[in-house]
């Protein structure tokens, strides 16, 4: 049966207008993963006489299935639409959806990004009871990143009414706030993105894609499928085109792309499903009704009329409660005082409403002993749950036609080109992106697929492999690796050759490594927990590739023409902060580690895993549920070792808090540099951080090139920059002008020349206290970001010094060198060689005026080695004292905690967060709920275990969700000794009373790096005389 399925797939997937790829997205335990074992069953490769009983998931035989630890990645489902109310045209044809799960869990966003980078369309699904969570904010943002056009269910109805009660006006309530909630969070996104969003409408409407929206504006959903011709009448995107005025919600019930659903009960709704039964009953159009079923209307039984809210009087109850809810509450309670066996109102019993609603279901069901059996198959047979959400999924997401010309700029960013390409090369360039835009999968066009992750399956799964490289590797029944991602535009064939790009391609470059020719060996469809091989996969669908192991490392862009930019990153809501090292228990162990190691990093897109210049090998993850995680896959699928791990290494940053500079001369004695550091506004580093990614393209690549990226990016940048602005803007009229000022002497960012710190211009002096012969370096940040830059005029005349600052040469050597120095002195700071943050530097460099050491500069290349290399390290040590003077800080990074908890443990989880250091931001109680929720910013360096002794002390009442937030300066002096009086007084001769909390990490660090520690050590242990003596 299964060959048929395949055959019958590979047929469709020739027709991208009927593809639709969506990814379910979710906070944990909303629902996902009923929702989508409740769509799977309804497949269409299944006859629906067997859905009940033949497992789909589970084909393989037992043995095979208790060696599979992963789900699927993606499962195809065959859904074949209505026939369209009352037309008699031919059937329609079947559509291929291919549901890409995701995981729900804040540490495993990575695999969130996977599933939305392949997708086209998401179903984002929401617990009415517990509305918007941690996960849901960062799934809807992660959708938006991607460009996904999304759709909502709500999920987990029957709660409302079971465990809270409500009555169907609440419930409705309840929905209509969470909407409301929701279409703000997205219209945050839309608002705080409006600048990158200029160039994407300028595409679709440049492509003549933006239709006349005036005729559509009715916002009624079409009932065909959308036919691909960017009929998207709901994208965010052409919202923003029509006018501000009708700015659209993103998600709205009458336009069809919200659902209701119990997924655990198996039953889904939309409201036109309603609109087609009422219709004829209350004696008005379907369309009419359909838009009524949502929002305040009240149909008048005197009139028989839909009538707004003045006309209602207040006496009636809003349609969708009158209609929707009522009947499906009444079944409920019915059901309920069935169990309790006393007789329901109304003195109908569940068959009999059964039979009113017309559904037919099967009689011993009804008569079941358990009444909530009895309900759900009722449920089910009125409202089933697979065809009201893939019918969602058919009109409401868009086809990889429809799509992609939308998400091209997410997928394919402009490159960034070293050199100028040659016009031919330009054009193949062009036309790879205008392949992917169209979703083009004719013959001639140029093939590209993105691989999103390396997935690593039994190799029992797999069907139908040749017997070549992946069946040898797969000896002993261990895993095989596949590489997992989609076909964009043209067709993968077996056999083909094609091009390996990775993130670091550059086209106008082809030859420097970042991109190898491989040819490909095997194809496979997924199907359940099954690989099943095929012969060639078309544009727009998602599969599986053998044979990439020894070429692909996590993600990859696979093309058939060099000239293709490579796929965008991808974009990860966190970043692995959480490190650990391990080692074998037994030395001979070792190779295992290493080979099990390279498995692990390949298997997950997100982990890193690291050789410490100390020997360690350190992996590291997005918080501590993901590192259980990795070291339990390391220690059971890909090392089958027993490790050794360490307790976990957390980074810090440095910065400082004042103003402090200090002095280093070059070995030779000749040139002396006076660093003066700083801290930067408090918002500059933040933002640096986040779009590090924009000032990549900006600042690194070649001029030319720069100018298209830089003109959408600049102006992105510098408008986060004054949000954050104005967002901390308390000292009213002196912030104003800060960004510019700060900017437009920026000479170079560091680390790795877009990191959180700052160079400006520094000055060329004659003589130590002499006047400014000339700037040293030039305001090129500043110049980039498009700011007006100040330069200085040349001063002084005559020089005095022995260098000669008039020598280009010599002026390049020391400019040159005082950014490496800027750049080392950035990656490892003063206090333990950790990242500097927020450190504005400024140099001053001068040299000695005493002529009887002039023939010093010659004898010192010989001794001290060339001097470019003692200006660079001149400038790291001036800088890294100056730091040091400046008042150092240690910067740590901290995580967002979101707490939810009963009253009763509201003490308990106080006494946790105080434990460790955390801030408390904001405590909200839940509405119609006992629950509060506690948000509060948690060190990460605290957070170790933190959960477990959550529900400990709250008797699994409370539980957190972490993801990291910022980094944050710990205010705290680590080298603080009391001076005045009063300081003496409160905190005794030694410092503080209690222990010095930033000395302790800065000391935990530097051990950690065998890095030397300032500390007692006692003599003469006999000597101590701890205890009084007794007379």
């Amino acid at each position: 049966g299964m060959e048929k399925a395949v055959e019958r797939l590979s047929g469709l997937q020739k027709f991208p207008d009927n593809i639709r790829n969506i990814c379910v997205l979710a906070h944990v335990d909303h629902g996902k993963t009923t929702l989508s074992d409740g769509l799977i069953a309804h497949n269409g490769f299944i006859s629906q006489k067997l859905a009940g009983k033949l497992r789909f998931m589970d084909f393989l035989d037992d043995e095979q299935r208790r060696g599979i630890t992963m789900k699927s990645a993606a499962i195809s489902l065959l859904y074949t639409p209505k026939c369209a109310v009352g037309g008699d045209e031919a059937q329609p044809e079947p559509l291929l959806i291919n549901l890409i799960d995701s995981p729900g869990h804040v540490d495993f966003c990575s695999e969130v990004s996977t599933a939305a980078r392949l997708s086209d369309g998401g179903l984002v699904v929401v617990d009415v009871v517990e509305g918007i969570c941690v996960q849901t904010h960062a799934v809807l943002r992660q959708a938006w990143e991607e460009r996904l056009q999304v759709c909502l269910v709500f999920n987990k109805l029957d709660r409302l009414i079971v465990e809270m009660g409500y009555t169907p006006t609440e419930a409705y309530e309840r929905m209509r706030n969470l909407l409301n909630e929701i279409n703000g969070v997205m219209s945050a996104f839309v608002s705080e993105k409006f600048i990158s969003q200029a160039d994407t409408l300028l595409a679709t409407s440049a492509e003549g894609g933006a239709l006349d929206h005036d005729e559509r504006d009715d916002g009624l959903p079409t009932d065909d499928i959308d036919k691909g011709d960017d009929e998207g009448d709901d994208d965010i995107e052409s919202d923003v085109v029509t006018d501000a005025e009708h700015s659209v919600d993103v998600f709205s019930v009458e336009r069809g792309n919200v659902a209701f659903a119990c997924a655990a009960d198996g039953w889904a709704f939309r409201t036109d499903a309603f609109a087609q039964m009422y219709a004829s009953k209350l004696g008005c159009s379907c369309t009419v009704l359909r838009r009524g079923l949502w929002g305040d209307w009240f149909y008048s039984p005197k009139t028989r009329k839909i009538v707004g809210r003045k006309a209602a009087g207040g006496k009636l109850k809003p349609l969708f409660v009158q209609c929707v809810l009522d009947p499906i509450w009444k079944l409920y309670k019915v059901a309920e005082a069935e169990r309790h066996g006393y007789p329901p109102e109304g003195g109908k019993d569940l068959a009999a409403m059964a039979a009113s609603l017309k559904v037919d279901v099967a009689e011993k069901d009804l008569r079941s002993a358990d009444r909530k059996t009895a309900l759900e198959a009722v449920m089910k047979a009125w409202l089933p749950l697979s065809p009201a959400i893939l019918e969602m999924v058919a009109h409401r997401l868009p086809s990889p036609t429809g799509s992609s010309k939308r998400r091209v700029h997410r997928l394919m960013p402009a490159p960034t080109l070293k050199q100028t390409l040659a016009a031919d090369d330009a054009a193949a360039l062009a036309a790879s992106r205008k392949a992917v835009s169209r979703c083009d999968a004719s013959e001639g066009s140029v093939t590209t697929a993105f691989i999103s992750k390396m997935l690593a399956v039994p190799a029992s799964a797999v069907h139908g492999k040749s017997t070549g490289g992946a069946a040898q590797s797969a000896a002993g029944g261990a895993s095989v690796f596949l590489g997992f991602g989609r076909v964009y535009s043209g067709a993968l064939r077996e056999g083909d050759v094609v091009y390996v790009i990775n993130g670091a391609y550059d086209p106008s470059e082809p030859d420097d490594g970042s991109c190898e020719e491989i040819v490909v060996e095997e194809l496979y469809l997924m199907m359940g927990q099954g690989m099943f091989r095929v012969k060639e996969v078309p544009a727009g669908n998602i599969l599986a590739v053998g044979g990439l192991d020894r070429h692909v490392l996590k993600s990859a862009t696979l093309s058939s023409s060099k000239m293709c930019a490579p796929f965008g990153n991808m974009m990860f809501q966190v970043a692995p902060i959480v490190k650990v090292a391990v080692e074998p228990e037994s030395v001979a162990d070792m190779p295992a580690l290493v080979e099990g190691l390279r498995l692990l990093n390949r298997s997950d897109a997100f982990v890193e895993v690291g050789l410490m210049e100390t020997g360690e090998h350190v992996i590291a993850a997005a918080g501590e549920v993901h590192l259980e995680r990795c070291i339990a896959d390391l220690r059971e699928r890909f090392a089958k070792i027993d490790l050794k791990v360490s307790p976990p290494l957390v980074s810090f940053r440095e910065g400082v808090s004042t103003t402090g500079s200090a002095t280093a001369t070059t070995s030779n004695g000749t040139l002396t540099i006076k660093a003066t550091a700083a801290p930067l506004p408090s918002f500059f580093p933040r933002v640096i951080e986040d779009s590090a990614d924009s000032l990549k393209q900006i600042l690194l690549s070649a001029r030319q090139k720069a100018g298209d990226a830089a003109d959408t990016l600049v102006p992105e940048i510098m408008g986060k920059l004054n949000k954050a602005r104005e967002a901390v803007a308390i000292d009213g009229d002196g912030s104003e002008d800060v960004i510019e000022k700060t900017l437009s002497s920026a000479w170079s960012l560091g680390p790795k020349h877009v990191g959180p710190n700052m160079m400006s211009v520094g000055k060329m002096l004659d003589g130590e206290r002499g006047p400014v012969i000339a700037p040293l370096g030039n305001p090129s940040v500043g110049e980039h970001l498009k700011l007006p830059v100040k330069t200085c005029e040349n001063k002084a005349e005559k020089q005095n010094g022995i260098i000669d600052f008039s020598d280009a040469n010599v002026v390049k050597t020391i400019e040159g060198n005082a950014l490496t120095g800027f750049q080392m002195a950035c990656e490892r700071g003063p206090l333990c060689e950790e990242p500097l943050f927020g450190v504005t530097v400024q140099l001053e460099v001068y040299s000695k005026v005493d002529a009887e050491a002039g023939g010093d500069g010659e004898v010192g290349e010989a001794q001290y080695g060339p001097f470019s290399g003692q200006v660079a390290s001149a400038a790291r040590e001036a800088i890294r004292k100056a730091v040091l003077k400046a008042g150092p800080r240690l910067v740590e990074a901290m995580y967002l905690s979101v707490i939810s908890t009963t009253s009763e443990a509201l003490g308990g989880t106080y006494s946790v967060l105080g434990r460790r250091r955390a801030k408390v931001i904001s405590e909200s109680i839940r509405e119609g709920t006992g629950v509060f929720i506690i948000h509060s910013y948690l060190p990460v360096a605290e957070s170790f275990g933190f959960a477990d002794e959550l529900r400990q002390c709250s008797s699994g009442a409370s539980n957190a969700q972490l993801m990291l937030s910022h980094w944050e300066h710990l205010d705290i002096d680590p080298f603080f000794k009391p001076k005045t009086e009063e300081e003496r007084e409160e905190f005794g001769e030694d410092g503080y009373v209690g222990p010095n909390m930033a000395r302790q990490l800065v000391d935990a660090t530097r051990r950690r790096k065998g890095l030397k520690v300032e500390e007692t050590i006692v003599k003469d242990a006999t000597k101590q005389r701890t205890l009084s003596r007794k007379a």
